[in-house]
């Protein structure tokens, strides 16, 4: 199991790395041509946005698995240890359950698209692909909430002192 969260560890860190620089070379090769040619390709803004909205997915599934998203830790610093662990247990697994639910209403919203057989429009991707990351990084997401809870019921059952 380790070595396939390892894997999905390295696959998002090297689609993030890769994105974020092609989200960069897009920006200024639209720059370059919008003010150093005066022409400017219309699908550029279009594909900054899809990959803009890829990283921040990225980002966000890499924010669950490393434990950086907002909480409210002054609740949670006022219990006693066991407390804690089963407190943040609770809100990792209701953070695994909404991003399911996510998942769930995306897939459906993604099998319209489909039978629609929309496109983009000045791309002509079909929709149903550009909507597929919120899908698989809801899942992952889901997956790593639901992760992180387990651990820390875990932590609260072996007695550990190190909350974090």
């Amino acid at each position: 199991m380790q070595k396939i969260i390892h894997a999905i560890d390295r696959i998002e860190h090297f689609v993030l790395v890769w994105t974020i620089l092609g989200l960069a070379l897009v920006g200024a090769f639209q720059v370059l041509t919008r003010y150093g040619f005066n022409y400017s390709f219309s699908w550029f803004e279009e594909l900054g946005r899809y990959l803009a909205v890829l990283i921040a997915f990225l980002g966000a599934g890499i924010g669950a698995k490393k434990g950086t998203h907002f909480s409210m830790d002054l609740i949670v610093g006022m219990l006693a240890k066991p407390y804690q662990y089963y407190l943040q247990s609770f809100t990792g697994i209701i953070s695994s359950a909404f991003f399911f639910l996510i998942a769930v209403y995306s897939w459906k919203f993604i099998v319209r698209m489909h039978n629609f057989g929309a496109t983009s429009s000045t791309m002509g991707i079909r929709m149903y692909i550009v909507y597929l990351p919120i899908l698989i990084f809801s899942v992952v997401m889901a997956v790593r909430f639901l992760i992180t809870g387990l651990g820390y019921i875990k932590k609260a059952r072996n007695g550990e002192e190190n909350c974090r």
